[in-house]
């Protein structure tokens, strides 16, 4: 008599049990995290002050030292940096915050015009464009030959191949791109959406009055991290809620690791990104361009993300460059590509002066995150997390992510495998 189950039975009853685990703890996981988001998206207005205040610590922290190093207490050390940083502060919210407003308003009232201008500026040059490939080549990407051919007369029929009357699979979208009506359609909502992921970043339980209010929190935070830094930095392992082993090691050591990609992304990045965008904003004020100061102080935020940030501003300045025309710098006679050349030469004499003077000397040898995991970073969490708490939150989450793959995964991968080789 066999013996039942069978060896082969037992093994495709032990397979399914285990499919059916694993699809059950991806299914609480998946349950988990969404939960996990939803309930960090309504409590936004609480953590996004107490998450600035963590980065504002970072980036003051070094004065605070530097101070102590000339025999000054670090409670004296943390009231001047406080007292300064905060009149510097309220000072850039007087002069800035207005002048932000006032240009901010301007702009999406003139945003509609700017799209409709540029439009037009694109398809006169993509017309010309296309004249002088179609007489040169025999290229015609907007189909003009086609366009122009007169109707044939009522009775007789016309030899007209395929490749004449049926539009090549994509053509209608690169015609669109090219003639501008792609980006006097896009632009707008893409301005729409922008808005919206500020405006949900602030929303939360206790929507915007509640977020003003806890803005409030956040000098209070500051000055609480910055004063009980030295005993967060000595004892915060000790609130571990991990007896004391080997296991408790390793999780110090993780966080401690994850913690010196933080420092070298926001004392480097960070205040790079605050200086490229105010020394844009001046070059592009004295280069008469309109919302000068609007673009320079957006790229202050937007430069954290390397490379997109950057692209966003210059293809908006452009934009606007090329529908201006002229400033009291640069005559509006001159030929229409002058004015943007020169606004592209603004960004890239701030982009010179970053790589050789700037970047050395704040970013120095210090390892962070690379440029590209940033930007994926900053997406990726930004959708799983909703709002400006997804942006704030990316560079540390993904440094989690990194430390814990290159510690348990990478290298021990790679260790695994020299192992083999032995």
């Amino acid at each position: 008599m066999h013996n039942v189950p069978s060896v082969f039975q037992k093994r495709m009853i032990w397979t399914a049990v285990t499919a059916l685990s694993i699809a059950l703890l991806g299914t609480f996981l998946v349950g988990l995290i969404y939960l996990g988001t939803r309930v960090l998206a309504f409590l936004q207005p609480l953590l996004v002050p107490f998450a600035v205040a963590g980065v504002l610590a970072y980036l003051l922290e070094p004065l605070v030292l530097r101070l102590m190093k000339w025999n000054m207490s670090r409670h004296k050390a943390v009231l001047l940096v406080f007292s300064v940083a905060t009149v510097i502060f309220a000072g850039g919210l007087l002069v800035v915050v207005p002048v932000a407003i006032k240009q901010g308003g301007q702009f999406i009232q003139v945003l509609p015009n700017y799209t409709k201008v540029a439009g037009q500026k694109i398809s006169d040059w993509a017309t010309s464009l296309n004249e002088h490939l179609r007489k040169d080549y025999g290229v015609d990407l907007l189909k003009t030959s086609a366009a122009k051919t007169p109707p044939a007369a009522p009775g007789t029929t016309t030899n007209v191949s395929n490749n004449e009357t049926q539009p090549t699979p994509g053509s209608d979208d690169l015609q669109k791109v090219i003639s501008g009506e792609w980006l006097e359609k896009e632009l707008p909502a893409l301005v729409n959406q922008v808005w919206y992921f500020i405006k949900s970043g602030l929303g939360g339980f206790l929507g915007m009055f509640g977020f003003l209010i806890s803005l409030v929190i956040v000098p209070l935070y500051l000055y609480y991290f910055l004063t009980e830094a030295p005993k967060i930095s000595e004892s915060w392992q000790d609130y571990v809620p991990i007896r004391a082993s080997r296991f408790k090691d390793e999780v110090v050591d993780t966080l401690t690791e994850i913690n010196r990609y933080l420092i070298a992304f926001f004392r480097g990045q960070l205040v790079v990104s605050m200086i490229n965008g105010l020394a844009t904003a001046i070059g592009l004020s004295v280069l008469g361009l309109n919302f000068g100061w609007l673009i320079g102080l957006t790229l202050c935020f937007l430069g954290m993300v390397p490379y997109l940030g950057l692209s966003l501003c210059w293809i908006t300045a452009v934009i606007i460059a090329s529908v201006q025309g002229g400033s009291w710098m640069i005559a509006a006679t001159h030929p229409w590509w002058v004015f943007p050349l020169a606004v592209t030469g603004v960004f890239s004499l701030v982009q010179q002066v970053d790589s050789f003077f700037i970047s050395p000397r704040v970013v120095g040898g210090s390892v962070g995150l690379h440029p590209m995991t940033v930007i994926a970073s900053v997406f990726a969490w930004s959708l799983i997390l909703g709002g400006l708490l997804g942006a704030i939150l990316a560079v540390p989450m993904t440094a989690a992510v990194k430390v814990l793959f290159q510690r348990y995964v990478w290298k021990r991968a790679m260790a695994d495998g020299f192992e083999a080789t032995v």
